[in-house]
C-alpha cells in the first residue's frame, strides 16, 4: 500500500510520446477557441447599434445601458468558463504524466476523496480514472470568477501566483489587473443578483453604467484569458 500511495504523494514523471502531447495541446486550443467564441458575443452586444456596414442604429439609450450590463456578465461568465476549461485540461494532463504538484496532490486528498475512501481507491488500477470523474463533477459546482478564486485554483495546474506571471508577461501593473478583475467580477454579481441596484440607498437606485466600463472588461478578460493561452504553451 505504501508504495502505491506514493504514486499520489511522489508525483512520478513517465515519458510521453508526442500524440499525448498534441491531444492534450489541442484540447487546450479549444478551450481557448470556446472563450474567443463567447468573447464574440458580448462584443456583439457592445456594438448592438451598428450595422456591419457601421451604420447606426435607432436604438433607445436604456436599451444599450443594458447591453453594457449584459456585456460585463457575458464577459466574466467567459473567463470563468475558459478558467474551468482550462484547468481540467491542464489538470488531467498533470494525472496522465503523473506529475502533481503539492497543491494538487492536497486539493484531491483534502476536497476530492475522505481519508478513508482514498485508501480504500488508492490501490484500484482505475484510481486516477475516479480522480478524474471527481474533478469534474467538483468543478461543476465551483465559481472561477474574481482574483482569489483564480489565483487558488490556477494553482493547482501549476501557476503559482497567475496574475503575477500575467503582469511580467503583458507587462503591466499587477496591482491593476487584480483591483480591475475584482471590480467588474463584484459588478457581475451586483447586476446578476441585485439588478444592478444599489441597495445601500434608500430609495431604488439604478447604478451608471458606460460603454467605455463594458468595453474595459471585454478588454481585460480578452488579456487575461489571452495571456494564460500564451503562458500555457511556454511550459
Amino acid at each position: 500500500m505504501k508504495n502505491d500511495k506514493n504514486k499520489l504523494t511522489e508525483g512520478l514523471v513517465p515519458d510521453n510520446d508526442i500524440s499525448e502531447k498534441s491531444k492534450f495541446s489541442e484540447k487546450s486550443e479549444r478551450a481557448f477557441k470556446i472563450f474567443n467564441n463567447s468573447i464574440k458575443r458580448a462584443e456583439n452586444l457592445l456594438n448592438i447599434d451598428l450595422t456591419d456596414c457601421d451604420e447606426k442604429l435607432l436604438i433607445s439609450e436604456s436599451k444599450k445601458l443594458d447591453c453594457y450590463r449584459a456585456v460585463i456578465v457575458l464577459s466574466i461568465s467567459a473567463l470563468d468558463a475558459y478558467i474551468k476549461t482550462f484547468l481540467i485540461v491542464e489538470i488531467k494532463n498533470k494525472l496522465e504524466k503523473r506529475d502533481l504538484s503539492s497543491e494538487l496532490k492536497q486539493y484531491i486528498k483534502e476536497e476530492l476523496f475522505t481519508k478513508e475512501t482514498l485508501y480504500q481507491c488508492v490501490l484500484e488500477k482505475d484510481f486516477y480514472d475516479k480522480v478524474i470523474s471527481k474533478l469534474d463533477d467538483d468543478f461543476e459546482k465551483k465559481s472561477f470568477q474574481g482574483q482569489k478564486s483564480i489565483d487558488k485554483y490556477m494553482k493547482l495546474g501549476g501557476f503559482d501566483q497567475v496574475f503575477r506571471m500575467i503582469s511580467k508577461s503583458a507587462n503591466i501593473s499587477s496591482d491593476n489587473l487584480q483591483s480591475d478583475i475584482e471590480k467588474y467580477t463584484n459588478r457581475r454579481h451586483l447586476i446578476v443578483h441585485c439588478g444592478d441596484h444599489d441597495l445601500n440607498q434608500t430609495e431604488l437606485t439604478e447604478k451608471d453604467i458606460t460603454e467605455k466600463e463594458a468595453s474595459d472588461c471585454i478588454n481585460l478578460v480578452k488579456l487575461i484569458a489571452g495571456e494564460i493561452h500564451k503562458l500555457s504553451k511556454g511550459k
